[in-house]
């Protein structure tokens, strides 16, 4: 499509923005912000006005128009000079102020308006400008990084585990503010920090949703996530409170369980954005995809408990930190993930003096990732089978209806899948009565390890002989030391004898 066909010859957008008081219309102050893929410019805006945007070629901007209001900013130009903007101009008209963004190249934009803060933030009119090519952007090209070649040492859990790791706020929004220090600046380090400690265990992978000061919509976070096939999502705030002794960690997981508001709400971002299932057969309708989004959701949903709380056991074994006494749910955006499971953490207090010298020091910053990557190592490697979960896995699915004389073994068959995946993709029990009707999601089969559940009496010498592989390979494949006590019902995985995984 051209951009003519896009926009028209000259298209505008006229509207109005009526205001408290009669005021002069002025330009307050002028921003911008350079993400991976796009620029983001905020206009600060006082007073009565009105404003229109639009589009001017040869050579390629954007034009806002605000008709009567005057620049209290300055109008020199504004030199951006990034892939997308070159800069920005400052222009007074006879009828009101001009904003001119000139463009490198083909592009897209949105904007949007946001209403003042009191005593914080004034009247603000938000502009986005997008390559209208959208090829990859750096932050994708990390979340595309391949896996380590074929010719490398197997890693310690059977496969490469790919942690996200989503530092809060950014750009325009800062977040709390205390004495100087931004929620942005310090999430993002101890993000960076992180990234370093998980990239430096063996087996594992760190991808950031942002990488500099700029923002990214909750929404783009989760896209960010699944694109770069992560195993958990760890998003990083700072928390603040009128009680100056409220103090410590505090750990969130996603709740559908709030208003039916909330949860409607909740349950229509996730089943409308079907590229989480992953490789779901085109031709299922709204009842097999439901199936297989509310599978999937409660699965997550009770994986993300387990990922808090290894969390918050690692917390209370290092003497610097402090975990909350329990842990919280809420209907978070960046945690509405069907896909891996997703936890927030508020990583202290700006209130609280003593997590307060924590967030603004780079030691204490430190302590947090070192923390937080223990936490994440503790919990993949007491819960090492759910990296091979068929409910989870990136390979194509299909829903199955339960026809007359059907069983497992013989649906099993007539698809080339094991029945243990039929079983753990879900939820059912061997001896489960199939009835007519019922929908069940079948993964493509693709050489997959076992995963075995402890049974009274076994240990892992016995366990290795009967899957005939060494114990060395167990102890390996499921992040265990020797001394190590394993305890009935605890799943481990079986990799096959040199095998790599999924």
């Amino acid at each position: 499509m051209t951009r003519s066909a896009r926009f028209g010859l000259a298209l505008l957008f006229a509207v109005a923005w009526p205001a408290a008081s009669a005021a002069a219309a002025q330009v307050s102050g002028i921003r911008h912000w350079t993400a991976p893929d796009h620029t983001r410019v905020v206009l600060d805006l006082e007073g009565d006005y009105q404003f229109t945007i639009g589009t001017r070629q040869s050579p390629e901007r954007v034009v806002i128009d605000l008709a009567g209001a005057q620049f209290d900013c300055g109008t020199e130009n504004r030199p951006v000079d990034d892939d997308i903007l070159a800069r920005i101009r400052c222009n007074r008209l006879r009828r009101g102020a001009q904003v001119v963004l000139d463009l490198k190249d083909a592009y897209t934009f949105k904007y949007f308006a946001l209403d003042a803060i009191p005593n914080k933030k004034p009247r603000r009119l938000v502009v986005d400008v997008f390559p209208s090519q959208r090829g990859e952007s750096p932050a994708e090209a990390v979340a595309e990084t391949p896996p380590a070649p074929p010719g490398d040492a197997p890693p310690p859990l059977g496969r490469e585990v790919v942690v996200v790791i989503d530092a809060g706020h950014g750009g325009e929004d800062p977040g709390a503010i205390h004495r100087g220090e931004r929620e942005k600046t310090i999430t993002l380090d101890i993000a960076r920090r992180l990234e370093r400690v998980i990239d430096a265990m063996p087996g594992y992978r760190a991808v950031l949703t942002r990488s500099g000061d700029y923002y990214v919509p909750l929404a783009r976070r989760r896209e960010l996530a699944d694109k770069a096939k992560g195993d958990l999502l760890v998003s990083i705030h700072c928390n603040s409170a009128p009680n100056r002794n409220a103090g410590g960690i505090e750990l969130y997981y996603l709740s559908t369980q709030g208003a039916s508001s909330r949860r409607a709400a909740a349950l229509a971002d996730l089943e409308n954005r079907a590229d989480l299932v992953g490789g779901i057969h085109p031709a299922a309708g709204d009842e097999e995809f439901r199936l297989v989004v509310n599978r999937q959701l409660g699965v997550a949903i009770e994986r993300s408990r387990l990922v808090a709380e290894s969390l918050r056991a690692a917390a209370y074994r290092d003497p610097q930190l402090r975990s909350s006494r329990r842990l919280k749910r809420a209907g978070l955006a960046v945690c509405k993930m069907v896909s891996m499971p997703s936890v927030l953490v508020e990583v202290g207090f700006f209130t609280n003096r003593n997590d307060f010298q924590l967030l603004a020091s780079p030691e204490g910053r430190q302590s947090y990732a070192d923390w937080l990557a223990r936490g994440i190592d503790d919990y993949f490697r007491e819960h090492a089978a759910t990296l091979f979960d068929p409910l989870f896995a990136r390979r194509d699915k299909l829903i199955y209806k339960v026809r007359p004389g059907d069983n497992l073994t013989r649906i099993a068959n007539k698809f080339d899948v094991s029945v243990e995946d039929l079983v753990r993709a879900n939820r059912l029990e061997k001896a489960n009565h199939l009835g007519v009707g019922d929908l069940l999601l079948v993964v493509s089969e693709t050489e997959q390890p076992v995963v075995h559940r402890v049974q009274k009496g076994e240990n892992l010498t016995l366990i290795a002989k009967r899957y005939g592989v060494s114990v060395d390979s167990l102890l390996q494949a499921n992040r265990l030391r020797s001394r190590d006590v394993i305890r009935p019902g605890q799943e481990l995985v079986i990799l096959p004898q040199g095998g790599k995984g999924d």
